[in-house]
C-alpha cells in the first residue's frame, strides 16, 4: 500500500519510495482499461496505463507520419510527378496501373518531401521538453496527436508535388510523440528497469513504422476492390490514422494520468522553474549529450530513413508489386517487437555487472553492428541475390538499429538528471536530424540507387567510433570503471564510499 495525495492507493504493481514501479509487467492489470472504469482504475494502475498510452501514442502516431511513404508509388503517378511512361506492376496481375520509375525531376521531389517528412520533428522535439514541463505527458500526447489528426485530413487534398512536401512538413510534428513516450516511462519506473521499460515502449511505438508499410497499402488495395479510382483510393486511406488518433485521445484523457499521484509538477524533477532557452543551450554544450545526439542520429535517423524509402527501393529495385513490397518493408519494422528491448535488457544486464562501462561497450557494438549490415544492405540488388537476400540483411539490420536505440536511451537518464526533459528531447531531436542530413547528403542528389546506403552506412560507423570518448568522472567509460571509488550523490551534494559488495550498477543510480 503506498500513499499519494493523502489517500492509501493500493497499486496493482509494486512502488519504490517515489511510487515508481519496480516491476515491468505491461500486461499485468486488473479490469478493463476501457472509459467506463477509467476514474478508479488509472489511480491504481497508472504506471501500465501510462506505459500503454505512451506506446499507442507513438505507435499511432507513425501511422499518420510515414503514411504516405508506402503509398509513394502511386501518389507521384496521381499528382503527375513521373518523369517517363514506364509501367511496373504495383498491384497483382488483375490489376497494373501506369507508374514510374523515379528519376531526376521526380526523384528531387520525393527526397524534398521525405526530408520535410522529418524537418519539423526536428524542431518540436528540440523544444517538447518544455511543453511538457508546462502541460504533463497527457496533455503535450493530446496536443500532438490532435493537431496531427487535422493535417493528416488535410493531406488527404493534395494537388501537386509542392503541396505533397508542405503537407509531409506538418505532419512529422507527430514524431515528437517520441519525447513524450521516453519521458512519462522516466517519471514512472524505477532506474533499475528504466532501460528495459524505454526499449520497449520505444520499440513497439517504431513497431508502427512496420505496420503502415502493411497497412496503408492494404487499407489502398480495399479501396479499390470497391471500384474506387487510384487516386480517390489514396485520399480516403488517409483517414485511417486520423479515426485512431480521435479514439487515442479521448482514451488518453480520460484514462491515464501524468504520475502516480495525478498532475506532474516540475518539482519532481528537482527543479523549482521551467526550462528556458539557455538551459537547453547549456545542455547542447556537454559533449556527452552532443555526442549522444549525433548517435541517436546514426540509428533513429537511419529507421525514419528506410521508413521512407523501403517500398519504393523494392518496387523500383527488384520489381516487387506494391503489396509485396509493404510486407518487406513491414520485416524492417517488425524487428522493433523485440529489438529494441533487447538492446535496453542487454544494457540493464551490462550495467548490473560493469556499471556505466557495460552500457557504452552495448551501445557501441549495437552502432557498429547496424553500420556493418547497412554496408551489405547497399551491395546487393537483383544480380547479387535478389529481394531474398536484401531481406535477410535487412532484418540483421534492423536489429542492430533498435538495438542502438535502445542502448541510447538507456544511458540518457545518466547525462544530466536534472535535466532529464531536456535531454530527452534533443537526443530525440537528433534522431529525426540524422533523417534530415542522410536524407539530403545520401539520398537526394545520389543517381546510383545502392550507393547512397553505403554512405549513409560511413555516417553510422564514423559516430559509432565517438562512443569510446564518452566519460564520466563517477561512472567512468568504455576503457574505465570507478565502482570501488567514491562517488558523488547529487541529491545529498555528498561523496559517500561505494562498499565492496555494492552492485556496480549502484554507482550509476547514486549519479541519479
Amino acid at each position: 500500500m503506498a500513499t499519494a495525495a493523502g489517500e492509501d492507493i493500493v497499486f496493482e504493481i509494486p512502488v519504490d519510495e517515489q511510487l515508481k514501479s519496480t516491476e515491468f509487467k505491461p500486461f499485468k492489470f486488473q479490469g478493463p482499461f476501457l472509459l467506463p472504469h477509467c476514474g478508479r482504475r488509472r489511480r491504481t494502475n497508472p504506471h501500465m496505463r501510462a506505459f500503454w498510452g505512451a506506446t499507442l501514442g507513438f505507435t499511432f502516431a507513425f501511422i499518420g507520419w510515414f503514411a504516405f511513404a508506402p503509398l509513394l508509388p502511386v501518389v507521384r503517378v496521381d499528382l503527375g510527378l513521373c518523369d517517363n511512361n514506364a509501367v511496373i506492376q504495383l498491384l497483382p496481375e488483375d490489376e497494373r496501373v501506369e507508374a514510374c520509375v523515379c528519376k531526376k525531376q521526380c526523384k528531387s521531389t520525393i527526397a524534398s518531401a521525405n526530408i520535410a517528412a522529418v524537418s519539423f520533428d526536428v524542431a518540436t522535439r528540440f523544444f517538447l521538453g518544455s511543453v511538457i514541463e508546462k502541460f504533463g505527458p497527457v496533455k503535450t500526447d493530446c496536443m500532438l496527436l490532435s493537431f496531427g489528426a487535422i493535417v493528416v485530413s488535410i493531406s488527404a487534398f493534395i494537388q501537386s508535388g509542392s503541396q505533397l512536401i508542405a503537407a509531409r512538413f506538418f505532419v512529422s510534428c507527430l514524431g515528437s510523440t517520441f519525447v513524450v513516450n521516453q519521458f512519462w516511462n522516466f517519471i514512472m519506473f524505477n532506474n533499475k528497469i528504466i532501460g528495459t521499460v524505454n526499449g520497449t515502449a520505444g520499440g513497439w511505438g517504431n513497431l508502427g513504422g512496420g505496420l503502415t508499410q502493411v497497412l496503408m497499402p492494404a487499407i489502398y488495395a480495399l479501396w479499390r476492390s470497391f471500384g474506387l479510382s487510384l487516386s480517390m483510393s489514396w485520399r480516403l486511406s488517409m483517414f485511417f490514422p486520423v479515426s485512431l488518433y480521435v479514439v487515442l485521445v479521448a482514451w488518453l484523457w480520460f484514462c491515464t494520468q501524468d504520475t502516480a499521484t495525478g498532475k506532474f509538477q516540475i518539482s519532481m524533477l528537482g527543479k523549482t522553474r521551467r526550462a528556458g532557452f539557455s538551459d537547453y543551450i547549456r545542455v547542447c554544450m556537454d559533449y556527452r549529450v552532443f555526442l549522444m545526439i549525433m548517435q541517436y542520429s546514426a540509428c533513429f535517423g537511419a529507421e525514419l530513413v528506410f521508413n521512407n524509402v523501403l517500398v519504393s527501393h523494392f518496387v523500383d529495385n527488384f520489381g516487387v508489386d506494391l503489396l509485396s513490397a509493404g510486407a518487406l518493408a513491414m520485416c524492417f519494422g517488425g524487428m522493433n517487437l523485440f529489438a529494441r528491448s533487447l538492446g535496453g535488457v542487454a544494457s540493464d544486464w551490462a550495467s548490473s555487472r560493469f556499471g556505466m562501462q557495460g552500457r557504452l561497450w552495448i551501445h557501441f557494438l549495437s552502432l557498429f553492428g547496424e553500420a556493418i549490415f547497412l554496408f551489405i544492405f547497399g551491395c546487393i540488388d537483383k544480380s547479387t541475390g535478389g529481394w531474398p537476400v536484401a531481406l535477410v540483411v535487412l532484418i540483421f539490420f534492423s536489429i542492430f538499429v533498435n538495438m542502438s536505440e535502445g542502448t541510447s536511451y538507456a544511458i540518457v537518464p545518466y547525462m544530466i538528471p536534472q535535466d532529464l526533459a531536456i535531454v530527452s528531447a534533443v537526443v530525440g531531436a537528433g534522431g529525426t536530424l540524422g533523417a534530415v542530413i542522410a536524407t539530403w547528403a545520401f539520398y537526394k542528389y545520389v543517381q546510383d540507387s545502392l550507393l547512397p546506403f553505403k554512405l549513409h552506412a560511413c555516417y553510422v560507423m564514423f559516430w559509432a567510433l565517438t562512443v569510446p570518448l564518452m566519460r564520466w568522472e563517477t561512472l567512468g567509460s568504455m576503457w574505465h570503471n570507478p565502482a570501488k571509488k567514491l562517488v558523488e550523490a547529487p541529491a545529498a551534494q555528498k561523496e559517500e564510499p561505494i562498499a565492496e559488495e555494492q552492485p556496480k550498477h549502484a554507482v550509476e543510480e547514486a549519479q541519479l
